[in-house]
């Protein structure tokens, strides 16, 4: 009979045991660098490591039975530490646990040393493949930090640990070229020597790239001769943007118009002539850059025409001194001279300018004639033209055609012919 109410009473105090047993529902590990050099991003990885043991070891277990043996466990996961954190010597762990909330805590901190030496210097080698060093230049400043953010990551750490904080420095550069550069991906590599770590980073465009810059200087403020050498030099950096995605050229062209802009702005002859400049980009697989500079103050021009299809005066030219009384106000003098019999003409006007269209009033001495010119730019290759002239009654109507900056082609239609024209300009 005694027998069996001890074997009740074990029983009960069993069952009652498993009742009040609290199991394991949340782990909290925590890593402490005994040295103090090791960067929380180290660090952090370190404890999202030891989250995945201990989580796996401690979830679901009973709490009671885990504080009877928290030496043991230590003593274990000091073990699993020393295998799992490569490059760090675990010195001390400590195990405790806490009722909170969301149920039974075990709380885990891990003292740690580095091994033997530690990163004294990071050079941080940072590389744009494939494309212009103007485009890299124009790129690094989107990524700023991210140097000095990869060196204070390793900074301090183990030399040993190189292999896996490679990782946490991929996932580093990965986010940070994915965020700011959503057009380029990155490639990482650590090495370590001297007691010195060396990260090259190179990053490369991806998707379809620009394969041709197509480009142009055009002024119609001062002759185009004018700009010869700036020409030359604007041509490189145009054809700078080739290797650029063509998504990325889209997406920042306002961008990269004003960081050309800033440059252009400053050279001596744009000064010098009192220019405004400005630049078009039209962007795709052969993207096209317009370079206009423009002054509010005069315009100047020098024209040769060459007729094909017309029978006499075939040969002329014409200049043009104007000079801009207000933003849309200019008068203007102009001379033309015909080559067949070298005859002279000379005019006095007034132009007045609304955006993409100009309507112009003129004298035109010895004929006594008064000339009305209208003209319309469609685009900066295309220009529409209308001139009355008072002494022969005719008009004339022109579409015309800018081949290059000092060459452009013209269909010229009158009252009584028609001709194509061939324009050289200076």
């Amino acid at each position: 009979m005694m027998k069996r109410k001890v074997a009740l009473l074990m029983g009960c105090l069993l069952w009652t045991g498993n009742v009040l047993a609290a199991p394991v529902t949340k782990v909290d590990v925590q890593i402490k660098d005994e040295a103090g050099t090791t960067s929380p991003v180290l660090l952090q990885k370190m404890e999202d490591s030891m989250q995945v043991v201990a989580a796996q070891l401690f979830n679901g277990r009973d709490s009671v039975f885990i504080a009877a043996d928290a030496a043991g466990y230590e003593r274990l996961l000091a073990e699993i530490s020393d295998r799992v954190i490569t490059g760090y010597q675990t010195n001390q762990v400590r195990l405790s646990t806490s009722d909170g909330r969301e149920g039974m805590t075990v709380k885990l901190v891990f003292s740690v040393a580095p091994w033997a030496q530690t990163v004294q210097k990071v050079d941080v080698d940072l590389q744009f493949s494939g494309i212009s060093p103007f485009a890299a230049e124009v790129l690094q400043e989107k990524v700023p930090a991210l140097k000095e953010q990869l060196q204070k990551t390793l900074q301090g750490a183990s030399l040993d640990a190189a292999d896996w904080a490679g990782s946490v420095l991929r996932g580093q550069v990965k986010g940070s070229v994915e965020e700011a550069l959503p057009d380029f991906r990155a490639a990482v590599d650590l090495t370590t020597q001297n007691g010195n770590a060396v990260v090259q980073v190179v990053i490369y465009p991806v998707g379809e790239l620009v394969r041709d810059v197509q480009y142009s200087m055009v002024s119609r403020s001062i002759p185009n001769i004018l700009l010869m050498k700036l020409k030359y030099k604007y041509a490189d950096k145009a054809k700078s943007l080739q290797g650029l995605p063509v998504s990325y050229v889209e997406m920042n062209k306002e961008m990269l118009s004003k960081k050309i802009l800033q440059e252009l702005s400053d050279e001596i002859q744009v000064r010098r002539h009192h220019l405004t400049p400005q630049v078009l980009i039209h962007p795709g697989p052969e993207t096209q850059l317009d370079f206009s500079l423009e002054s509010h103050e005069y315009k100047i021009w020098f024209e040769g025409y060459g007729d094909i299809g017309r029978k006499d005066h075939n040969l002329s030219g014409r200049a043009h001194f104007g000079k801009f009384i207000s933003r849309r106000d200019e008068i203007f003098g102009e001379v033309g001279v015909d080559l067949k019999d070298v005859r002279w003409d000379f005019n006095a006007g007034y132009a007045f300018h609304y955006g993409k269209a100009t309507m112009s009033y003129m004298f035109r001495v010895p004929a006594d004639a008064h000339v009305i010119r209208a003209e319309y730019d469609i685009t900066p290759k295309w220009r529409l033209r209308y001139e009355h002239f008072g002494d022969k009654k005719e008009n004339e109507y022109a579409v015309r055609y800018r081949i290059h900056e000092f060459l452009s082609g013209e269909y010229v239609y009158s009252t009584n012919k028609s001709y194509f024209r061939i324009v050289g300009n200076l």
